[in-house]
């Protein structure tokens, strides 16, 4: 029986659904007759990447990639036609105890990845990808709008909390840390799996932050091959270009072979 890999992370680590078969690990798991769980998402937060996590552990795949991203990204309510009278209710008796008892409450945690917004990557394909209630993404394209796409907009009442967030709330370091720790124990729940993994933690656990992942055995670190140096081309996995993906693919299929 051929094995089972799943992908998590961001763009880096997520396959582009108009170059079917570029991305790394469609290449590595082409390969080897490998079946390959590409649950990776471009622009998404280490919480959502944490859910890819618990996903490939609920469908018992043999192994799991992780790459851990940076940590300005956040998670947002998707508020439309359909739920906005939740918020106008909470808005409307806005106190100390209905603030409590009138929580939207967007996040299920048995929904899983099924939480979050998947439009820009292959795993938005699969069939648990559905009816999502929470954007997770870099806090600069949602505030600024870099890739002008639309399909993560917030509305104007959220992106004028947004900014204020950004501006008087936000802090790099506390989010790092936060988020560190998130990473960290989702590769804690596969060690309790006993499923072999592979983590890149370098955008993330960058400095003293290293010290969150000490605990995790050498040969599930990846810290001698930077992805983020990779000769880089205009698409959504961005290494496309001068055979970068097939270095990746390399690197990435050595390291797994060592595991499994």
């Amino acid at each position: 029986m051929s094995k089972t890999v799943a992908v998590c992370g961001d763009s880096w680590f997520t396959a582009d659904p108009d170059l079917a078969g570029q991305s790394f690990g469609e290449i590595m798991c082409a390969r080897n007759n490998w079946r390959l769980y590409s649950l990776a998402r471009g622009g998404c937060s280490n919480f959502a990447i944490s859910l890819q996590v618990d996903k490939a552990i609920e469908l018992g795949v043999d192994a799991v990639i992780i790459g851990a991203t940076t940590p300005d990204r956040c998670e947002f309510p998707i508020i439309n036609d359909r739920n906005i009278s939740i918020w106008d209710r909470l808005k409307k008796t806005f106190n100390c105890d209905d603030w409590g008892s009138l929580q939207p409450g967007v996040y299920v945690k048995k929904r899983g990845i099924s939480n979050i917004l998947h439009t820009n990557s292959l795993s938005a394909k699969y069939p648990w990808i559905k009816n999502p209630t929470i954007i997770s993404e870099s806090l600069g394209p949602l505030m600024f709008d870099w890739s002008n796409s639309g399909f993560t907009k917030l509305t104007a009442e959220q992106l004028d909390a947004l900014r204020s967030y950004m501006l008087n709330l936000y802090d790099h370091g506390v989010k790092r840390q936060t988020d560190c720790w998130i990473i960290s124990d989702a590769c804690r729940r596969l060690e309790s799996g006993g499923i072999p993994y592979l983590i890149f933690p370098e955008i993330l656990y960058q400095n003293y932050f290293e010290k969150d992942i000490n605990w995790i055995p050498k040969k599930n670190v990846v810290n001698d091959f930077s992805v983020w140096g990779l000769p880089q081309g205009p698409n959504l996995f961005h290494y496309n270009t001068k055979g970068a993906n097939i270095m990746f693919a390399d690197y990435a299929e050595s390291r797994i072979k060592d595991l499994v």
